[in-house]
């Protein structure tokens, strides 16, 4: 599976990457900022985009929802965020597909995009 990974914290993106890898067999491509994110999803050909919601430049939900308006054939978007107070939660599976909540285990972080598409 093609991955893009929008994360802005460099610790975090070498660990998910590392882990869809390695451990998942997918193929990661990681931008650091919103627009970079927006940018990469538009063009690139991806199966699913994994977003942090809290980046510079533009947040996660103004990318879903900017990728949303302007592609075709939107793929699936996971938010993959520490933000987890119930409001937090529902906006983002108002504006994408799924929630995976920080810290995450990079063991199983395969296995929970799978989940979520799995749902869809």
């Amino acid at each position: 599976m093609k991955v893009l990974l929008a994360e802005d914290d460099p610790n975090i993106s070498v660990i998910a990457k590392l882990s869809l890898e390695k451990i998942a067999g997918h193929d990661v491509t990681v931008v650091s900022d919103g627009e970079q994110a927006l940018a990469e999803a538009l063009t690139g050909k991806y199966d699913v985009i994994l977003l942090d919601e809290m980046m510079p430049k533009m947040n996660g939900l103004k990318v879903s929802q900017e990728y949303r308006a302007q592609c075709i054939d939107p793929r699936p978007v996971i938010f993959l965020s520490a933000k987890s107070q119930e409001s937090d939660i529902r906006e983002f599976r108002e504006n994408g597909s799924g929630f995976i909540p920080k810290p995450f285990d990079p063991m199983t972080l395969g296995a929970q995009i799978s989940a979520v598409l799995g749902s869809l």
